[in-house]
Formats: structure tokens, sequence, C-alpha cells
């Protein structure tokens, strides 16, 4: 059961990897038409993670005996192995999701610099089309 649990944890933290790495590659693209396609699938891993993580959980504590025993006397080689490769898909999500998350407030800091050169926030006064006063928020409604 650990066996299954740790696979199926580590081939999920792998899609996590592989799904973060081409988030990375498409803003550096300019591709965002995937943006909300890769947020769904994200989010669906996510899930899916913590519920098999749980399931993992509940069994090594209900084999440890509520935490009496070592798990290191329960766990055979290879399910030791595969904690490792857990750990190790762990920390290189941590460091790819850094570095997404960098690439992402960069792209903000972008978008929100050129709103604040486009309008003076204090006045209205839309610096684009010399002194027409616009509304900042008026710009992202719709209007049908």
């Amino acid at each position: 059961m650990i066996k299954g649990y740790l696979r199926k944890s580590n081939e999920l933290l792998d899609e996590l990897i592989s799904q973060t790495q081409l988030d990375i590659a498409n803003i550096k693209e300019g591709k965002h038409k995937s943006v909300p396609e890769s947020v769904e699938n994200k989010n669906r891993l996510i899930a899916e993670f913590k519920a098999v993580k749980k399931q993992l959980d509940d069994t090594l504590i209900s084999l440890s005996d509520n935490g009496k025993k070592n798990l290191a006397e329960l766990l055979d080689e290879e399910d030791k192995a595969e904690l490792g490769n857990f750990k190790n898909k762990l920390e290189s999500l941590h460091v790819i999701n850094k570095e997404y998350a960098k690439l992402v407030i960069i792209v903000k800091n972008f978008f929100d610099g050129l709103l604040n050169n486009m309008f003076d926030q204090g006045s209205g006064t839309n610096n684009a089309y010399a002194n027409s006063k616009t509304d900042a928020a008026s710009l992202f409604k719709l209007n049908v």
C-alpha cells in the first residue's frame, strides 16, 4: 500500500513540475492564452496530490502505531528510496515554483507600470490621450 501511495505521489509531483516548467516557458514566450487551462490542471493535480498524501500519512501513522514505532524499521529499502525521491521532488518543485513566482511578479509589475504610465492614478487623467478624463477601472468593464 505504501509503495502505491509513494509511487502515485511521485508521479503527481512529476506532473506538477512539468506543468510549472511549461508555464515558465510560456511566460518567457508571452503565451498567456494557456494560463486558464494550466491553472485548472494544476488545481486538479494539487487536489489529487493532497488526497494521496493524506492516505500515505494515514497509512504511515497506522503502521507506526500512532508514532510509537520508528518508520525506518517499518519501511523496506525500496520504500526508503521512494521516500527519498519524494523529498527530492518536493524540493525541486519548491525551487521551480520560486522561479515561476519571480516571473509572475515581473509580468505583473510590467503591466502595473504600463497602467500607471497610461493613467495618472490620482487625477484620472489619461496620459495616452492628452487631457481626457478616464477612470482606470472603467477600462476593464465590458459594455454590452
